[in-house]
Protein backbone atom coordinates (compact mmCIF):
# COMPACT_ATOMS: atom_id res chain seq x y z
CA UNK A 1 0.00 0.00 0.00
CA UNK A 2 1.51 3.30 -1.16
CA UNK A 3 1.62 6.49 0.83
CA UNK A 4 -1.00 8.16 -1.40
CA UNK A 5 -3.58 5.40 -0.49
CA UNK A 6 -3.42 5.75 3.08
CA UNK A 7 -3.00 9.20 3.68
CA UNK A 8 -6.36 10.65 3.64
CA UNK A 9 -7.07 13.71 1.48
CA UNK A 10 -6.62 17.14 3.58
CA UNK A 11 -9.67 18.84 4.22
CA UNK A 12 -9.75 22.88 4.54
CA UNK A 13 -12.14 25.03 6.59
CA UNK A 14 -15.03 26.64 5.38
CA UNK A 15 -14.22 30.18 4.63
CA UNK A 16 -18.27 30.03 5.59
CA UNK A 17 -19.14 30.12 9.60
CA UNK A 18 -23.05 29.21 10.39
CA UNK A 19 -22.39 30.36 14.25
CA UNK A 20 -20.35 32.40 15.80
CA UNK A 21 -18.50 29.27 17.51
CA UNK A 22 -17.57 27.23 14.61
CA UNK A 23 -16.29 31.16 13.28
CA UNK A 24 -14.18 30.81 16.51
CA UNK A 25 -12.90 27.25 16.32
CA UNK A 26 -11.95 27.53 12.86
CA UNK A 27 -10.01 30.80 13.76
CA UNK A 28 -8.05 29.47 16.41
CA UNK A 29 -4.03 29.37 15.81
CA UNK A 30 -3.17 25.95 14.07
CA UNK A 31 -0.90 25.04 16.58
CA UNK A 32 -4.07 24.71 19.41
CA UNK A 33 -6.12 22.83 17.01
CA UNK A 34 -7.10 19.43 18.90
CA UNK A 35 -6.06 17.23 15.03
CA UNK A 36 -2.70 18.84 15.68
CA UNK A 37 -1.64 19.07 18.97
CA UNK A 38 -3.12 15.12 19.76
CA UNK A 39 -0.73 13.73 17.25
CA UNK A 40 2.18 16.12 18.07
CA UNK A 41 2.14 14.74 21.95
CA UNK A 42 2.24 11.43 20.56
CA UNK A 43 5.49 11.95 18.62
CA UNK A 44 6.93 13.51 20.83
CA UNK A 45 6.11 10.87 22.96
CA UNK A 46 7.64 8.36 21.24
CA UNK A 47 11.00 10.21 20.52
CA UNK A 48 11.12 11.12 24.66
CA UNK A 49 10.96 6.77 24.78
CA UNK A 50 13.77 6.49 22.19
CA UNK A 51 15.87 9.25 23.24
CA UNK A 52 15.83 7.41 26.65
CA UNK A 53 16.38 3.82 25.63
CA UNK A 54 19.22 4.93 23.23
CA UNK A 55 21.02 6.44 26.49
CA UNK A 56 20.41 3.36 28.69
CA UNK A 57 21.94 1.09 26.14
CA UNK A 58 25.14 3.15 25.99
CA UNK A 59 28.01 3.20 28.38
CA UNK A 60 26.37 0.13 30.49
CA UNK A 61 27.84 -2.88 31.49
CA UNK A 62 26.46 -5.08 29.05
CA UNK A 63 28.12 -3.30 25.56
CA UNK A 64 31.74 -3.06 28.10
CA UNK A 65 31.31 -6.83 28.37
CA UNK A 66 30.20 -7.10 24.54
CA UNK A 67 33.63 -5.38 23.60
CA UNK A 68 36.04 -7.12 25.80
CA UNK A 69 34.67 -10.33 24.31
CA UNK A 70 35.08 -8.75 20.80
CA UNK A 71 38.77 -8.11 21.66
CA UNK A 72 39.39 -11.42 23.01
CA UNK A 73 37.46 -13.38 20.04
CA UNK A 74 39.86 -11.20 17.53
CA UNK A 75 42.94 -11.93 19.87
CA UNK A 76 42.34 -15.47 19.65
CA UNK A 77 42.39 -15.67 15.71
CA UNK A 78 46.12 -14.18 15.88
CA UNK A 79 48.87 -16.82 13.59
CA UNK A 80 50.37 -19.08 16.06
CA UNK A 81 54.54 -19.68 16.32
CA UNK A 82 56.70 -22.04 15.70
CA UNK A 83 57.14 -24.87 18.42
CA UNK A 84 53.00 -23.92 18.88
CA UNK A 85 50.17 -26.80 18.60
CA UNK A 86 47.84 -25.36 16.18
CA UNK A 87 44.40 -27.25 14.29
CA UNK A 88 42.78 -27.47 11.11
CA UNK A 89 39.71 -30.51 10.60
CA UNK A 90 41.46 -33.52 12.19
CA UNK A 91 44.89 -32.61 12.17
CA UNK A 92 47.09 -31.24 14.97
CA UNK A 93 50.06 -29.45 13.38
CA UNK A 94 53.23 -28.56 15.06
CA UNK A 95 56.09 -26.39 13.01
CA UNK A 96 59.59 -27.57 14.49
CA UNK A 97 61.58 -25.57 12.01
CA UNK A 98 62.54 -23.64 8.63
CA UNK A 99 65.77 -24.83 6.80
CA UNK A 100 67.54 -22.94 3.49
CA UNK A 101 69.44 -25.76 1.92
CA UNK A 102 70.18 -22.85 -1.04
CA UNK A 103 70.12 -23.79 -4.54
CA UNK A 104 70.78 -28.02 -4.33
CA UNK A 105 70.17 -29.94 -1.69
CA UNK A 106 70.34 -34.07 -1.35
CA UNK A 107 67.44 -36.23 -2.25
CA UNK A 108 66.57 -40.05 -1.87
CA UNK A 109 69.11 -42.51 -3.18
CA UNK A 110 71.80 -40.46 -3.32
CA UNK A 111 70.13 -37.91 -6.03
CA UNK A 112 70.93 -34.29 -5.62
CA UNK A 113 67.75 -32.26 -6.21
CA UNK A 114 68.04 -28.67 -7.73
CA UNK A 115 65.72 -25.75 -7.26
CA UNK A 116 64.79 -23.22 -9.54
CA UNK A 117 65.63 -20.59 -7.31
CA UNK A 118 66.49 -21.43 -3.56
CA UNK A 119 65.25 -24.74 -1.51
CA UNK A 120 62.94 -23.45 1.89
CA UNK A 121 62.21 -26.67 4.20
CA UNK A 122 59.76 -26.38 6.73
CA UNK A 123 59.50 -28.93 9.06
CA UNK A 124 56.53 -30.64 10.76
CA UNK A 125 55.27 -32.91 13.18
CA UNK A 126 51.32 -33.79 12.50
CA UNK A 127 48.90 -35.63 14.45
CA UNK A 128 45.94 -37.15 13.45
CA UNK A 129 42.95 -36.72 15.34
CA UNK A 130 40.38 -37.89 13.40
CA UNK A 131 38.60 -41.81 13.16
CA UNK A 132 40.28 -42.63 9.78
CA UNK A 133 44.01 -42.93 8.53
CA UNK A 134 44.98 -40.11 6.09
CA UNK A 135 47.66 -38.73 4.46
CA UNK A 136 49.65 -35.06 4.87
CA UNK A 137 50.33 -34.70 1.01
CA UNK A 138 48.08 -32.01 0.10
CA UNK A 139 49.22 -28.99 -2.00
CA UNK A 140 47.16 -27.05 0.01
CA UNK A 141 49.89 -26.28 2.60
CA UNK A 142 50.95 -22.58 1.43
CA UNK A 143 53.93 -21.04 2.19
CA UNK A 144 53.16 -17.22 2.50
CA UNK A 145 56.09 -14.54 2.38
CA UNK A 146 57.10 -11.78 3.64
CA UNK A 147 55.35 -9.99 0.31
CA UNK A 148 52.32 -11.97 1.22
CA UNK A 149 52.85 -14.06 -1.90
CA UNK A 150 51.45 -17.77 -1.85
CA UNK A 151 53.49 -20.55 -2.68
CA UNK A 152 52.71 -24.31 -3.14
CA UNK A 153 54.89 -27.60 -2.29
CA UNK A 154 57.55 -28.09 -4.56
CA UNK A 155 57.31 -31.42 -6.59
CA UNK A 156 60.94 -31.89 -5.50
CA UNK A 157 59.21 -32.89 -2.10
CA UNK A 158 58.82 -36.35 -3.41
CA UNK A 159 62.00 -36.70 -3.74
CA UNK A 160 63.35 -36.07 -0.56
CA UNK A 161 65.05 -38.23 1.87
CA UNK A 162 61.78 -37.93 3.94
CA UNK A 163 59.48 -38.08 1.12
CA UNK A 164 57.70 -41.04 3.09
CA UNK A 165 56.48 -39.38 5.80
CA UNK A 166 54.79 -36.96 3.44
CA UNK A 167 52.11 -39.44 1.48
CA UNK A 168 52.09 -41.93 4.34
CA UNK A 169 48.67 -42.41 6.18
CA UNK A 170 48.76 -41.28 9.49
CA UNK A 171 46.41 -43.91 11.59
CA UNK A 172 44.20 -42.41 14.40
CA UNK A 173 45.69 -40.83 16.92
CA UNK A 174 49.10 -41.41 15.71
CA UNK A 175 51.58 -38.53 15.13
CA UNK A 176 54.44 -38.40 12.47
CA UNK A 177 57.55 -36.35 13.27
CA UNK A 178 59.44 -34.38 11.39
CA UNK A 179 57.45 -34.43 8.14
CA UNK A 180 58.97 -32.40 5.16
CA UNK A 181 57.60 -29.63 3.40
CA UNK A 182 59.69 -28.32 -0.05
CA UNK A 183 59.24 -25.33 -1.00
CA UNK A 184 61.43 -23.43 -4.08
CA UNK A 185 61.40 -20.02 -4.02
CA UNK A 186 62.46 -17.03 -5.67
CA UNK A 187 66.44 -16.05 -4.43
CA UNK A 188 66.43 -14.00 -1.14
CA UNK A 189 62.51 -14.43 -0.74
CA UNK A 190 61.57 -14.41 2.90
CA UNK A 191 59.34 -17.05 4.42
CA UNK A 192 56.72 -15.20 6.49
CA UNK A 193 54.31 -17.54 7.73
CA UNK A 194 52.46 -21.29 6.20
CA UNK A 195 49.01 -21.89 6.24
CA UNK A 196 48.57 -25.17 6.70
CA UNK A 197 45.56 -27.67 5.84
CA UNK A 198 43.93 -30.72 6.86
CA UNK A 199 42.59 -30.92 3.38
CA UNK A 200 42.28 -29.23 0.69
CA UNK A 201 38.46 -27.99 1.39
CA UNK A 202 39.35 -27.04 5.25
CA UNK A 203 39.90 -23.56 6.08
CA UNK A 204 43.26 -23.65 7.32
CA UNK A 205 45.51 -22.59 10.20
CA UNK A 206 48.24 -19.81 10.05
CA UNK A 207 51.65 -20.19 11.33
CA UNK A 208 53.89 -17.47 11.73
CA UNK A 209 58.12 -18.58 10.37
CA UNK A 210 59.85 -15.58 11.96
Amino acid sequence: MTAQETTPAPRFPSTKFSTVEESNVATRPWFRKKRVMVPLALIMLVAGLLVANGAAGTGGPDNATTSSQSIADGASTAAAHIGVKVRDGNSEFVVTGVQHPGKTMDGKAGKTLTATGEFVIVRVDITNLGSAPQAPDCSCQVLITDKSWGFEPSPSTLSTKEALKFVQRIRPGETVKDVVVLFDLAPGTIPGSIELHDSSSSPGVMVNLS
